[in-house]
């Protein structure tokens, strides 16, 4: 694991007991992992564990939690990552997380509930540990998502832009950079080319920095860096 700067680890519920070891080790030697609620939840024959949840990844989380419920009406006091009051909500499960050692990045607001923490951070060795405890909207994910990418030194110019559009990159025999642009929709996308002077394989044109990026619907522009 210790290749990947950065892991996203999605509700992760049923995993064995090394697995997560592995991923503590991850972070403990340096990497950035972000966990979302049920994660390390049950093992790999879908038994619950029976220790204070998340279970084995509580120790780079620096959290834990005995209660779930089902979200009514609650937001999320925001500070850490600002949203609009409309994407400021929770939805279909929340976890009522207790911080060990991670710091606090956003609470629930809700009169019952708002002692507890939603989205922690944690230091844990090199590395760092993030854990979504609830059901975001996604420009919240989005933004928490951003600092963790930027806190791991992964952003660039590529990571402004947004599903539908996707953007590979690699290297090829020669030593040259080549990014995939794709649209993955059915409508057609534009896009404002970052990079520097590059050729477009498939129609062998010249692409300029700063120039507008023309995507048909499902299409690929294949640019090589010269």
């Amino acid at each position: 694991m210790t290749e990947y700067s950065l892991i996203i680890v999605p509700a992760l519920y049923a995993v064995s007991d090394e697995a997560l070891e592995r991923l503590n080790a991850y972070v403990k030697q340096g990497g950035h992992a972000v966990y979302t609620f049920k994660s390390g939840f049950a093992d790999e024959t879908v038994k619950v564990r029976t220790t204070v949840q998340p279970g084995i990844i509580s120790e780079a989380c620096g959290i834990g939690y005995s209660l779930f419920v089902t979200p009514h009406e609650v937001r999320l006091k925001s500070g850490y990552a600002a949203v609009s009051a409309e994407n400021n909500s929770v939805e279909t499960w929340m976890e009522l997380i207790t911080p060990t050692t991670a710091e606090v990045l956003l609470r629930y607001d809700h009169p019952h509930w708002g002692e507890y923490a939603a989205v922690t951070r944690n230091c844990y060795g090199q590395g760092s540990a993030t854990y979504i405890g609830c059901m975001t909207s996604r420009e919240m994910a989005d933004s928490i998502l951003k600092a963790v990418v930027q806190e791991a030194g992964l952003w660039g110019a590529d990571q402004e832009l947004a599903f539908p559009l996707i953007v590979k990159t690699g290297i090829n025999p020669q030593n040259q950079t080549v990014r995939y642009y794709l649209n993955y929709s059915d409508t057609p996308q534009s896009l404002v080319y970052p990079h520097g002077p590059v050729i477009e394989l498939q129609s062998e044109r010249e692409i300029a920095p700063k120039e507008e990026l023309e995507l048909a619907p499902w299409g690929v522009a294949i640019l090589l860096e010269h």
